[in-house]
């Protein structure tokens, strides 16, 4: 049994046409960049000083920020799976991407909503494998633009 070489998928994500990889690379991109402005605001609303009404409109736009990045992330996953069947790692990875994104918004509106404080960490590991995640998705998107 061999193992595929890392210049065996190469070959194979070359095959994809340019269109959808860059259409890829662009939603992956975007969601990266949603997701950095979370972690942004996220930093905002859990500081020191702040009055309660600021907090809150810092944890509003956190909120809301949530949002495009599960759009963004859905739609690279979509066009990943219709598109890009041949870059199997990146699409699993954009479907994951997803789905942990939801899970993060489950989470949040759980500490926003239902006052369940104990949740947090669990949102704030989350944070982190998501960050993780799309940064690795976003190189692998990268990857595939080249050709590689």
């Amino acid at each position: 049994m061999t193992v595929p070489s890392s210049r065996t998928a190469g070959r194979r994500d070359a095959t994809v046409p340019a269109g959808p990889r860059r259409a890829f690379a662009i939603l992956v991109g975007l969601t990266v960049l949603f997701v950095f402005l979370q972690s942004l605001t996220a930093g905002e609303f859990i500081s020191d000083g702040l009055s309660q009404g600021a907090k809150e409109v810092w944890t509003d736009a956190h909120g809301l920020i949530a949002y495009p990045v599960m759009v963004f992330a859905l739609a690279a996953a979509v066009v990943g799976a219709l598109r890009l069947r041949e870059a199997r790692g990146a699409v699993v990875g954009a479907a994951a991407l997803f789905v942990l994104a939801v899970v993060q918004w489950l989470l949040g509106h759980c500490i926003t909503t239902l006052g369940w404080d104990w949740v947090t960490p669990w949102h704030v590991v989350l944070a982190f494998v998501v960050y993780g995640l799309s940064i690795w998705l976003s190189v692998r998107s990268a990857a595939l633009r080249r050709g590689r």
